[in-house]
């Protein structure tokens, strides 16, 4: 093919080139970045799910599990207390927003108080010291989780010194305050949520297994059913944030258990 410039010239037209990417380096290349991600998600969908703890702990039966017998998605975490069970119970027994508080991370407390119950104050420290009139829980009391009961969960199991088993039915994004004089209040508001369609179902299991030579092992297991299935997209990041708090809360009730804040106590 030719091309004229001005009236008497004619050039060959210039040959496009292909670009030429070294076979072997790109296929090298893009295998090695296959098996990065590969690793990568692998290790982020193990971490999302267990965190501290064995297969027979992540795979095993626990406490609670009996109340959502098929779970969209289940998360266990656990860390190990030099502290006899006996030790580490009353700071689980008196768990709870305006009672002990839940020993979570200022900055979950914060976005809590914020983005879920809508509140700018300060979100009530968690105690450092055992509180009396708060160790006393039983199988159907409601634990406040926010203001004015916006959130809350229902006290399912009481197994003093092993277990304590809670359940919540809530809206991901928003709360809705009950009148807790009212004893239909809580399940008038589940109902809601279900026909609603919007709500996230799920358990919370604090479980202590004792070692023996003064060590327990404390476990907590969240089981859960959500709708809209959409929410399905969110269960890997969610559990990469209950792995960063959930052990969090976890180790800081260890650390009360195991004496060093019970100064005062």
């Amino acid at each position: 093919m030719t091309y004229r410039i001005g009236r008497r010239s004619r050039l060959p037209a210039p040959r496009r080139r292909p670009l030429a990417w070294p076979p072997a380096v790109s296929a090298a290349t893009v295998a090695c970045w296959a098996l990065a991600g590969w690793v990568l998600a692998g290790a982020a969908r193990r971490v999302s799910v267990r965190t501290g703890v064995s297969d027979a702990e992540a795979f095993g039966p626990l406490p609670g599990d009996e109340f959502i017998a098929h779970p969209m998605v289940e998360w266990t975490r656990g860390v190990t207390v030099s502290a006899a069970p006996e030790r580490v119970w009353p700071w689980l027994a008196q768990m709870g927003y305006g009672r002990g508080g839940w020993y979570t991370p200022q900055w979950v407390d914060l976005f809590a108080n914020r983005w879920v119950f809508g509140v700018k104050h300060p979100f009530p420290a968690s105690a450092s010291r055992l509180l009396p009139e708060f160790q006393h829980v039983a199988a159907g009391d409601l634990i406040c989780d926010g203001p004015n009961y916006v959130s809350y969960f229902r006290v399912l199991r009481v197994d003093p010194g092993h277990a304590l088993v809670y359940r919540s039915i809530r809206h991901p994004r928003r709360g809705s305050p009950i009148d807790i004089t009212d004893p239909r209040a809580p399940q008038r508001a589940e109902q809601r949520l279900r026909e609603a369609g919007t709500y996230i179902d799920f358990t919370w299991a604090l479980v202590l297994n004792e070692l023996g030579g003064q060590r327990t092992r404390l476990l907590v297991r969240t089981r859960a059913s959500y709708s809209p299935r959409a929410f399905g997209l969110l269960t890997l990041p969610l559990g990469l944030v209950d792995a960063t708090y959930g052990v969090a809360m976890l180790r800081a009730i260890a650390r009360r258990a195991e004496g060093t804040e019970l100064a005062g106590t």
